[in-house]
């Protein structure tokens, strides 16, 4: 499914609904919105969790499943580590650590908390040379031992703003391929995106009702 097809679902649904028309800058907002809304339920909204049990009821890391939704975003990286701070910066795209690993992409890296660092760093029985670790700071990693040279990041992105992209002929928007940005996501989850954005619009529609609109679309080409 591509931004068109979102585009045409979530103008058919508010034409059904008697909303007005949906324009392309609205359009644009409230999918990425909805995306942002997504993402966040699939790694875990902090509001679902309890005291005394840190975990969403729906994370990525729970179930293949679960993860398997998110595997557009997941990406690797190799990160060069300042032999003398033990800081490498964050990948542009960064969003959440999957695994750390050395460079052979065998041993991992473990994290550690910062109130946690002087117990690690310490530790006789679990040295940090034969077992490094790594701290999460504001846009950079900590390792040690510093001089670690490079990790392998396993990593979840940040998903690329969705853009219909359009001309303009006798005063209408049409779509253009060229400057649209198309989702990653898998069609089961490009549903449920478009069903997030109609709430924001003020349509609260199941997954149901907005494939069957997509059906609609297809069928009768509107």
């Amino acid at each position: 499914m591509n931004v068109n097809d979102m585009y045409r679902i979530c103008q058919f649904a508010v034409n059904k609904a008697q909303n007005g028309y949906l324009t392309p800058a609205e359009f644009n907002l409230t999918i990425n919105q909805a995306q942002i809304s997504y993402q966040d339920y699939l790694l875990g909204e902090f509001q679902q969790y309890q005291y005394g049990r840190p975990q969403a009821r729906i994370e990525y890391g729970q179930n293949e499943d679960t993860r398997q939704r998110l595997t557009p975003l997941i990406d690797k990286a190799t990160l060069t580590i300042n032999s003398t701070t033990g800081i490498a910066p964050y990948p542009n795209d960064f969003l959440q650590v999957d695994a750390m690993w050395e460079s052979d992409g065998l041993h991992r890296v473990r994290f550690v908390p910062q109130d946690r660092l002087y117990s690690y760093y310490n530790s006789q029985i679990d040295p940090i040379a034969d077992n490094p670790i790594y701290l999460l700071q504001n846009d950079e990693f900590q390792f040690y031992p510093k001089d670690l040279g490079t990790a392998i990041l396993s990593y979840v992105k940040s998903a690329p703003d969705i853009v219909w992209g359009y001309t303009t002929v006798s005063g209408r928007p049409v779509y253009d391929a060229g400057t649209s940005v198309q989702p990653v996501w898998y069609d089961i989850d490009i549903l449920e995106i478009i069903t997030r954005a109609l709430k924001l619009i003020g349509l609260n529609l199941q997954d149901g009702a907005v494939a069957q609109y997509a059906n609609q679309i297809n069928q009768t080409g509107q």
